[in-house]
């Protein structure tokens, strides 16, 4: 991280000059504060807002960057993490907000930890902003000083939900790929095809269907675009990326005359709502997103009270066998 002094070593001139320079004081002439600025610009120097009011003391702000507040994943983690801060003694505030956006606000120190939850904030970014706070990530393998992994039991969740088909006697399996940027996407298609490649059940990239998203609308766009009523179904069963994937997924079949379970056996991920209330009810991975987010919120703690603590942790998730995959 650039500081005033490296500034002022660039420049040869003392620290309080560049200081002054910067804070635009009418003791330093515009040559002087010309080639500072300059300086500062060359070495991307990001002032350090808090710096000025706080010194070096505790803004008590944790930043949640998240994509957006589709679904209920998200709302239930940040609910774990606010029940978490709310009962503590030391009274620290949480600041949602969108990634692309506010990024800047962990440059300018702005608060003390920041947890990132948007899959497709990249390896760099995380490994850049780690220098200027503690990072916490979800759906991330993001490795390095100063950054914290979380994650979901996403591989073994995933082979027991193929492997269930396969003991249903599926023999063709396709699957329904998530959002490209989502590190639990690729963890459980890799999960699914060692439960293919354990059981000696070949592997065919074309059932393999990618939705490039996590939602009811491109599960049932892209299950609808490979299957007509004329047409044997490719597969007679499918592994979804989520639950909201295979609500799609099951609408898409029912358009076109199929039933599930009769015709196709499906599997979700996630146990959303929904999931136990559709017609026909889903096989799924229930994840506890609440209980996540409270873990993720008592690491965050433990880091800023420098108390010991892991540098990852992983969620265990469990097989809920209902009627989309019963015979």
């Amino acid at each position: 991280m650039v500081t005033i002094k490296d500034i002022a070593k660039h420049c040869g001139v003392s620290v309080s000059t560049v200081s002054y320079a910067l804070s635009n004081h009418s003791t330093i002439s515009e040559k002087t504060k010309e080639k500072i600025r300059k300086v500062a610009k060359e070495l991307n120097y990001i002032p350090n807002a808090n710096a000025r009011s706080l010194k070096h003391k505790s803004t008590n702000k944790i930043g949640v960057f998240v994509p957006g507040f589709q679904g209920t994943i998200h709302p239930s983690i940040l609910a774990g993490i606010a029940h978490v801060l709310r009962n503590i003694e030391d009274k620290y505030n949480m600041i949602v907000t969108f990634t692309d956006d506010d990024m800047l606000m962990i440059k300018n120190h702005s608060v003390d930890l920041a947890i990132i939850m948007d899959g497709k904030t990249t390896q760099k970014t995380i490994k850049d902003l780690s220098a200027y706070v503690p990072i916490i990530t979800f759906d991330q393998n993001s490795i390095g000083e100063n950054i914290y992994t979380t994650s979901v039991d996403n591989f073994n969740a995933t082979y027991q939900l193929t492997k269930h088909l396969i003991d249903q006697g599926c023999k063709r399996i396709g699957f329904i790929l998530g959002s490209h940027a989502s590190y639990h996407n690729t963890i459980r298609f890799e999960a699914y095809k060692k439960a293919l490649a354990d059981t000696q059940i070949q592997f065919d990239s074309d059932i393999v269907y990618d939705a490039d998203a996590f939602t009811i609308y491109k599960g049932w766009e892209v299950i609808s675009n490979h299957i007509d009523s004329k047409s044997k179904l490719p597969f007679d069963g499918l592994v979804c990326c989520n639950d909201e994937l295979a609500i799609g997924a099951i609408k898409a079949l029912t358009e076109n005359g199929y039933k599930v379970p009769t015709d196709c056996l499906i599997t979700g991920f996630d146990n959303i709502d929904q999931a136990r209330y559709h017609d026909p009810t889903i096989t799924t991975a229930h994840i506890d997103w609440y209980e996540y987010g409270i873990k993720i919120a008592e690491l965050a703690l433990r880091i800023l009270k420098k108390e010991h603590h892991e540098s990852s942790f992983i969620i265990s998730a469990e097989i809920i066998k209902r009627e989309s995959s019963q015979i």
